[in-house]
């Protein structure tokens, strides 16, 4: 079984594949990833294996998004606090404790839990992407949540839009890259994330996934 809990990235150098590649915003927060733990309870974890407390209605969601996949899920995302990292390690190291829910997690990946164990699957990106898609419209369309409210909520309706899927583009260029990442950094984010739409999940860092951060720009500014 891999060591890691998750798939990470290495730095982008510059080369695009013949035929493009998927460009999805790199959110400035915490990573995390909903797992069942070793106690069968599924809850939001951080990629290292920290648990993300004051994030039930998140939890709520998701618990829902599995109830019509029918099975457990990984899922894999940026767990965001007010739209930065500021305030998300606050909350996260302890802003929780003052009571109440926080966070917006954007998701980008699902595996089954099976999967997951096993290291990671072969079913393509772009297929992956698309069940979460399927997971979320399943429970958006589900007309008896109209009439249920989540247990102790009083009528919150936070988890309804507490898990974005996070949206893709693509790149057929450098220039297109570095064009999106500097609209990125001109909007105050953090960078980008190229991702081959064709490539499986793998618990390890592998050039599946390359992050365009700034602090990587000694690698590709000749392409600019």
């Amino acid at each position: 079984m891999a060591n890691s809990l998750c798939q990470l990235a290495q730095d982008w150098r510059g080369d695009i594949p013949a035929g493009g590649v998927m460009v999805e915003e790199k959110r400035d927060g915490w990573r995390g990833l909903w797992l069942t733990g070793i106690d069968g309870i599924a809850r939001l974890f951080t990629r290292n294996g920290h648990l993300i407390e004051g994030a039930g209605h998140i939890a709520y969601r998701l618990g829902l998004m599995e109830r019509a996949a029918g099975e457990a899920l990984f899922i894999d995302g940026e767990y965001q606090v007010d739209g930065s990292l500021v305030a998300t390690k606050a909350w996260c190291e302890g802003g929780w404790r003052r009571g109440g829910e926080a966070g917006t997690f954007h998701l980008f990946d699902c595996l089954t839990m099976a999967e997951w164990r096993a290291g990671g699957t072969d079913t393509p990106l772009y297929v992956r992407k698309a069940r979460l898609a399927a997971l979320a419209k399943a429970v958006d369309e589900d007309e008896g949540l109209a009439w249920e409210w989540r247990a102790g909520s009083r009528g919150d309706e936070a988890w309804r839009t507490s898990c974005p899927i996070l949206p893709d583009q693509w790149a057929f260029t450098a220039g297109d890259v570095i064009e999106e990442a500097r609209r990125v950094w001109a909007a105050g984010g953090e960078g980008i994330v190229l991702k081959s739409a064709e490539a499986p999940y793998r618990r390890n860092r592998n050039a599946a996934w390359l992050k365009v951060k700034r602090a990587n720009y000694q690698y590709w500014r000749k392409a600019a």
